[in-house]
């Protein structure tokens, strides 16, 4: 015989299911499967209430815990039905492309905003607007052939924030060629290391299968225009010994990472599409065991946001990945994959956000 704690206890899971696969995410992408199974979690739990051993004050609020959930359960069931009526498949690649667009604002909130733009890459900006812009052309073509409100509202926002980037882009450029040659010595070493950041958070000791290539790319190219900009003042007569010995170490950054991209790309020339799969896939579980790790069940107050962010930003890269295998090819496990990911990082910049006002 069931025992009212142990039916707390299935409420409790149940609930924890409910808050990371429904709550502050799209209707229209739901499986209804997986609410049924909550309704029905929440109707075994009240009818077994009924007869489990416990006291009557437990099996109060045992039963009053199974009717909410039962009632938020089907109401949520009610609405998710009803979108994906109203939306039709087309909803559903509205609100990819909404959350896709999402991943970039928040990226941009996390790496730019109310920081100094001198020490700003600028590569990452840049490609930020790209991605900003490829959406942004994919949206177009979608209202094309289903106007929906929310799509309406989405290319608004996007085009704003193109905006906002660019002139942000701007902006980061004109600061870093501001001030005398020691002080702009100074932002390029900066500038170096936050480069030199995100390979540790990117790269470092992680497969090379699962890397995105084009991101090693664009540090490569920023870090040349580095070396580029450091070699350009030392000819200009700057002499400091400091900034000689940053750009001797950025020019030995350089040819490590330069092999580190054609290792990369080595691996994936040899590396087969359902092997690829399986590894994004990997690489993925990897980033949400350490959610787990270091977030699940822990006081907000004393968690590392930079920790955070960096499980933000290489699930992001994985996305980016996972999104654009989708795109050219039909893979049943890589699109499943794909909605977790999606699922999952929503779920973070939530997180992120709560940590962010605890913290306040």
């Amino acid at each position: 015989m069931a025992t009212l704690q142990s039916l707390k206890d299935k409420l409790e899971q149940a609930d924890s299911r409910y808050n990371s696969q429904f709550a502050g995410q799209s209707r229209v992408t739901r499986e209804l499967s997986a609410i049924d199974d909550l309704i029905a979690t929440a109707q075994q739990v009240l009818s077994e209430s009924t007869t489990a051993q416990g006291t009557p004050e437990v099996r109060k609020t045992v039963r009053e815990s199974a009717q909410e959930q039962l009632d938020l359960y089907r109401g949520e069931r009610t609405a998710i039905a009803q979108a994906q009526r109203d939306g039709g498949p087309h909803a559903v690649q509205a609100s990819d492309l909404g959350i896709r667009a999402n991943l970039v604002i928040h990226r941009y909130d996390r790496h730019f905003a109310g920081q100094g733009r001198s020490s700003r890459d600028i590569s990452l900006i840049a490609d930020m607007i790209g991605e900003l812009r490829l959406i942004e052309g994919q949206m177009r073509t979608l209202a094309d052939i289903r106007p929906l409100e929310s799509l309406t509202a989405d290319i608004a926002v996007v085009e704003g924030r193109i905006d906002q980037f660019a002139k942000e882009q701007k902006a980061i450029g004109a600061a870093r060629i501001d001030g005398t040659q020691q002080e702009q010595a100074g932002i390029l070493a900066n500038v170096a290391n936050n480069l030199f950041g995100q390979y540790r958070v990117l790269f470092a000791g992680l497969s090379r299968v699962s890397r995105r290539p084009e991101t090693m790319v664009r540090l490569v190219a920023a870090l040349e225009d580095v070396r580029e900009r450091m070699a350009t003042l030392q000819g200009q007569g700057l002499h400091d010994d400091q900034n000689d010995a940053n750009l001797s170490l950025v020019n030995q950054r350089l040819q490590a990472w330069q092999a580190e991209l054609t290792a990369i790309r080595a691996e994936r020339q040899k590396t087969t599409m359902t092997t690829l799969v399986a590894e994004l896939g990997g690489a993925a579980n990897a980033e949400f065991e350490a959610f787990g790790q270091h977030f699940a069940g822990q006081a907000r107050k004393t968690r590392v946001l930079k920790k955070l962010s960096d499980i933000i930003d290489r699930l992001d890269d994985g996305e980016r990945q996972m999104t654009r295998l989708d795109e050219a090819m039909a893979s049943d496990n890589n699109r499943a994959n794909l909605r977790v990911v999606r699922d999952t990082l929503v779920l973070y910049l939530r997180e992120y956000a709560a940590i962010v006002q605890a913290q306040a």
